[in-house]
């Protein structure tokens, strides 16, 4: 809700534009608006503070409120020196004054222009330290979600919760792999730097193409559209997709940038996705637009301990999946639970153990409203590891990025929280989900299909993109 209804002024693009940048980057940066609603944050600060709380962010609803109250007596000084400029004008076009008053009048205006001047920086300085602050505000949480503990809400081949169980080294996925000679941590390691990547060889490889292929054809024939990404986006799109790690110092802890340049290595293409429509007007009888794209990741990912020091569970560089949706605020609950039934699909195809988890708020990034996880069970690490999530970002994205479509004046709505100031338009809903997540599904599928001959018997599902190849080994 808070992040509703403000036009953007022009600091706000040019604050995002980036330092240098040539005629046609600035065009495009320049044209994206924000819009943040610090009316309902005013009305309602007491309940985003509560909310900021319970996410663990640092940000400071009180301050923003402040900070807001500043800005509007700031611009209502500006607005009273712009009025007063114009009633020495009106007055000093009376033919009947003499020369005394005009000579007056003129010195007046002088002054009221210089104090405009000053008052218009201070404003432009007093909206600048308004954003930075405001654009950290976390996304409310939705009612599905709980407040601190994760709530297991599903299975997937099972029935019910595994007990945690020993670490068991000899069925970890690494030394399974490399005993078949499909993974090749050591020449990765000499190649990009120890646990950064991997080299899927023979099986392996077809494995990989097989899950990207398998993915996206069900997502496809689910009603999404297929695409490929760009695997560079600019710093610009990756903020205001909300990704400003909590308890960082910024974009550098996480994500790979290019030297000199705006650009960003992406970390998920869900960033590409959302960025593909700024500053887009839709028509609303075009949505829920939906996407599944295939794309390279590229994370700062923190070094594991134990089992997930080494191996497939977190790299620098993997292969995704991701399925993307726009929708309406009417839509959107419904496209999230159907991307959550099309990861649940797939994982039952693949014929793998898994729980599905409703994540609290405390384990939510900035965007999201409501989280939901599929976590597969990894017998090496005796528990579960995350696969998939699903999220619902409500407005939060697209209010940063421009995303609005005209309203059908025959649609029927509950509540005018989605709609944008001039009545005639709405911000649509973003919602994102990992069809496949391709290295820990992998890892899943190494562990849980694995053989006492060592072999790795292959899932039936992925059969008709290997040739029709049962097992490896």
């Amino acid at each position: 809700r808070f992040s509703q209804r403000l036009p953007c002024r022009s600091w706000c693009r040019r604050f995002f534009s980036g330092k240098s940048k040539s005629p046609g980057e600035s065009e495009v940066s320049l044209g994206i608006k924000i819009n943040l609603n610090f009316h309902w944050l005013m009305d309602n600060v007491e309940e985003v503070q509560r909310n900021i709380k319970l996410r663990g962010s640092d940000a400071d609803a009180y301050e923003v409120r402040d900070l807001y109250t500043e800005y509007l007596d700031t611009k209502k000084h500006c607005e009273a020196l712009r009025a007063e400029r114009k009633s020495i004008a009106r007055k000093m076009a009376d033919k009947t004054l003499d020369q005394e008053a005009r000579q007056n009048f003129i010195k007046i205006a002088k002054q009221i222009k210089s104090d405009i001047a000053k008052g218009e920086e201070e404003l432009e300085q007093k909206e600048a330290a308004l954003y930075e602050k405001a654009l950290h505000i976390p996304n409310q949480t939705s009612d599905k979600t709980p407040p601190e503990e994760e709530q297991v809400i599903g299975f997937i081949h099972a029935t019910e919760d595994r007990a945690p169980a020993e670490h068991n080294l000899d069925i970890h996925h690494v030394k399974l792999g490399e005993n078949l000679g499909i993974f090749d941590f050591h020449s990765a390691s000499k190649v990009a730097g120890s646990n950064h990547a991997c080299f899927m060889k023979k099986e392996g490889a077809l494995l990989e193409l097989a899950l990207i292929n398998f993915a996206v054809q069900h997502a496809t024939s689910k009603g999404y559209t297929p695409v490929l990404t760009p695997d560079l986006a600019r710093r610009t799109i990756v903020e205001r997709c909300g990704f400003m790690p909590k308890g960082s110092s910024g974009l550098e802890d996480q994500i790979y940038q290019l030297a000199g340049s705006d650009l960003c290595l992406v970390g998920t293409s869900e960033i590409p996705l959302a960025g593909m429509l700024a500053a887009e007007l839709l028509e609303e009888k075009e949505l829920p637009l939906k996407f599944v794209a295939f794309s390279h990741c590229f994370r700062k990912e923190a070094s594991g301990s134990g089992t997930d020091a080494r191996g497939l569970y977190r790299m620098h560089q993997f292969s995704k999946v991701e399925m993307f949706a726009f929708a309406t605020a009417q839509q959107s609950e419904e496209a999230l639970e159907e991307i959550l039934e099309i990861q649940k699909e797939i994982f039952e195809l693949l014929e793998l153990e898994c729980r599905v988890i409703e994540m609290p708020a405390t384990d939510l990034g900035a965007p999201a409203s409501r989280k939901v996880d599929i976590e597969a069970w990894m017998p090496a690490r005796g528990g579960y590891g995350e696969i998939s999530s699903a999220s619902n970002c409500l407005d939060y994205q697209s209010r940063r990025l421009d995303i609005r479509y005209k309203l059908d004046p025959d649609s029927k709505r509950t509540e005018d929280s989605e709609v944008s100031r001039s009545g005639k338009t709405a911000y649509a809903h973003t919602l994102n989900g990992t069809a496949c997540a391709i290295p820990r599904t992998i890892l899943a599928i190494t562990e849980q299909h694995h053989n006492p001959d060592g072999s790795l018997t292959i899932p039936k599902a992925l059969r008709p993109y290997m040739g029709g190849k049962e097992r490896i080994g």
